[in-house]
């Protein structure tokens, strides 16, 4: 749980920053500032990173309990000890930067977002779901039954989704996206056997 457990310390090291340390600017200048995602600095400044960063950055203390408490639950408990440190590394990485990939290239096409601060791990999540429904599809078995376990859950995160403005659904669907490509290339590859 090395990696699930890292990228928790990180994310709250962010948070403390930004909301105890940090006093130079309001919070979404500081989000900025410590690599949330906006498009601006992508596009002028050339800065990919932030592709990479904005799953750790969060401003708000239920944004991060809730993502922190689905990387521990989801990832720490389930996938990290199922497909090992670096497989699991290679999923939070693909669906990560998958997240913020689809939100990129919807701001280029859509120009009302791009100037939209995004942040957080729930791209992330999302792709632990892509990547549980991937298992449940191609394996079936004991991860078809998994995958029923959170149909529940899948439900209500859709629903809230759709229901918050607030909510980037490009960057929940990439993730999601991001976690069916990443697990259909390690089951392809051979380093997710069941």
């Amino acid at each position: 749980m090395s990696v699930t457990l890292a990228m928790i310390v990180i994310s709250v090291a962010i948070y403390v920053i930004i909301n105890f340390i940090d006093h130079s600017d309001e919070k979404s200048v500081l989000a900025i500032k410590y690599g949330a995602f906006y498009p601006p600095k992508i596009e002028y400044k050339q800065e990919y990173w932030r592709f990479l960063t904005a799953n750790f950055v969060h401003v708000d203390l239920v944004h991060i309990f809730m993502n922190c408490y689905a990387l521990y639950y989801l990832g720490g408990t389930f996938f990290e000890p199922f497909l090992g440190s670096l497989e699991y590394l290679y999923l939070v990485l693909i669906s990560g930067i998958f997240s913020y990939l689809i939100t990129y290239m919807t701001s280029k096409k859509e120009g009302r977002y791009q100037n939209t601060i995004t942040l957080g791990a729930s791209g992330i999540f999302y792709g632990f779901l892509g990547a549980i429904v991937t298992l449940g599809v191609v394996f079936q078995g004991p991860f078809l039954m998994v995958l029923k376990q959170f149909i529940p859950v899948i439900a209500i995160n859709v629903v809230f989704t759709l229901a918050d403005k607030n909510i980037s659904k490009t960057g929940h669907l990439g993730g999601f996206v991001g976690g069916v490509i990443a697990m259909l290339v390690l089951i392809g590859s051979g380093l997710c056997v069941y």
